[in-house]
């Protein structure tokens, strides 16, 4: 990288990439930390949890869930990842975009919860 260049940062990468992020939630239920990106199959959501941020990756094409980078089928899930896993399908009925994903995320959910 150059000198004085400037740095692309995750925004600028998906939006090279033909995706989009932005804020995540409507109105009061908007967390200002919380961003939502979405690139083809891919969802990820960005938010802050307790003191820590935390993201979830939903691959529709590969019917996998990621909490913080690992493939949910192979964790124990506590009470608040849960709550959170469960919490994505607002953010995804609250965004135009994300509304398209919803039902896949939330059957893939389902699926994966149930088989543990």
């Amino acid at each position: 990288m150059e000198e004085g260049e400037h740095k692309p940062s995750s925004s600028d990468l998906v939006r090279m990439m033909g995706g989009r992020s932005r804020p995540a939630g409507r109105g009061r239920q908007r967390g200002s930390d919380s961003v939502i990106a979405i690139y083809k199959e891919r969802v990820t959501y960005t938010f802050v949890m307790g003191e820590e941020v935390a993201s979830i990756h939903f691959d529709s094409s590969r019917g996998e869930i990621f909490f913080r980078g690992h493939n949910i089928r192979n964790m124990q899930l506590n009470e608040k990842q849960l709550a959170a896993l469960e919490a994505m399908k607002g953010v995804l009925a609250a965004d135009q975009q994300g509304k398209e994903d919803l039902s896949a995320y939330a059957a893939t959910l389902a699926r994966l919860i149930a088989d543990k």
